[in-house]
């Protein structure tokens, strides 16, 4: 299991006592506040709960392709952040995006009381019993978001029993082995579903449906031809190798020095003639990077940088929603892991790099500059070695 907070003996204890109080509360819960009943086997609305940060969002991904599979004729809504609704933007992996943004996602003060507006999270309780979702998911091992599918009424609700809220939950899962991916457990969350249609008949693993389902975006062809001009602006031209740079990620513990990344954008430059892409955070970090050669520093809207995305032959970046945007879109990674657990959140696609060994929540160790470096070259000669074979052949000149 992907551990999406820390968990201690404290969080622990507090939680069991939670679990308990209320599964013995649970019985009088329903009678007070019921859920709809199923007049039927079919799922017609479907409601998926991610409520965090970016990264977060992109690895729910392959359970909602699997979903729009699984269920052709359904209305998939998501309840996120704003930004999902941007992420998902052209990938018809969502019908709806009901925007939400919760106090205690935020990264200070989120248990101040006034930011708790009682009438917003009324009003939008009643919208969510109003969809009569038929299905509602949660993968995020907290009772808090239980409690929010509990709370839109959908007769199915399915999550784990891990975080004091499985006692609000139809399909109550175990937490999956510490090996897995995060994207892993949002899939295993289908088991309840699985009727054979994923293989044949047979009963399918999270892990067979990760080599079926992979995180996916999906940038317009206009965006990717604004992401081309503004490259054109810049004076790169077409061909040219582009090594994209993304120093940002939300925790300052994940940030590896801004002079190693530097280091590493002008030997880059220097060893391959490769013109570098620096993306900026929304504040700016990055910006002080102390580069001697040629680079291009560049602001950009999230779709915006997205499209700019598609257009590097590597990426090289943090652990960060950046990381797993670029993994979704195709684009070749180098992700650098400070802290986090890179078995929980490395860049998932199969030829994605990842350099570090992660440490946990509370300390950091930074990989060195040659092994990004490596990391980096070996992309870079992937991307080569690709041109190659991709270019078009040549016509036999006339005799």
């Amino acid at each position: 299991m992907a551990q999406t907070w820390r968990v201690t003996p404290a969080k622990r204890f507090v939680l069991g006592i939670l679990g308990g109080v209320g599964a013995a509360a649970a019985p009088l819960l329903k009678f007070l506040w019921p859920p709809r009943r199923q007049n039927d086997e079919s799922v017609r609305r479907i409601l998926v709960i991610e409520l965090w940060l970016l990264g977060d969002v992109v690895l729910m991904t392959p359970m909602l392709r699997a979903l729009r599979e699984r269920y052709p004729g359904a209305e998939i809504s998501v309840l996120a952040k704003p930004h999902a609704e941007e992420l998902l933007r052209e990938s018809g992996l969502a019908d709806k995006i009901i925007t939400f943004d919760f106090p205690w996602t935020a990264k200070t003060a989120k248990y101040k009381p006034g930011r708790y507006d009682r009438r917003l999270m009324r009003d939008l309780i009643r919208r969510l019993r109003r969809e009569n979702f038929d299905l509602a998911i949660d993968g995020r091992m907290d009772a808090r978001s239980s409690a929010l599918a509990y709370a839109t009424g959908a007769p199915t609700r399915i999550g784990y029993d891990f975080g004091g809220g499985g006692f609000l939950l139809t399909h109550a899962l175990r937490a999956s082995p510490d090996d897995h991916h995060r994207a892993h457990d949002w899939l295993k969350l289908l088991e309840p579903l699985d009727d054979g249609r994923w293989n044949d008949g047979a009963r399918t693993t999270a892990v067979e449906l990760g080599r079926r389902y992979a995180p996916r975006l999906t940038v317009s062809l206009a965006e990717r031809a604004d992401a081309e001009r503004r490259l054109r602006s810049f004076g790169i031209q077409d061909g040219e190798l582009i090594v994209g740079i993304h120093p940002g990620a939300s925790r300052p513990q994940g940030r590896w020095p801004l002079e190693h990344f530097a280091w590493v954008a002008e030997s880059v430059t220097s060893r391959y003639g490769a013109r570098c892409i620096i993306f900026l955070d929304p504040e700016g970090h990055g910006e002080s990077m102390p580069l001697r050669s040629e680079a291009y520093f560049v602001r950009a809207s999230l779709r915006e940088m997205m499209a700019l995305m598609t257009c590097c032959d590597v990426f090289i970046c943090n652990d960060s929603g950046p990381m797993h945007i670029a993994d979704a879109l195709g684009v070749p990674v180098v992700g650098i892991f400070t802290t986090g657990n890179p078995v929980w959140h490395r860049p998932f696609g199969e030829q994605q790099l990842f350099v570090g060994r992660g440490t946990g929540h509370d300390f950091v160790s930074y990989p060195t500059r040659d092994e990004v470096l490596a990391a980096a070259e070996k992309q870079l000669e992937r991307a080569r070695t690709s041109r190659t074979e991709n270019a078009p052949a040549m016509e036999p000149a006339e005799q």
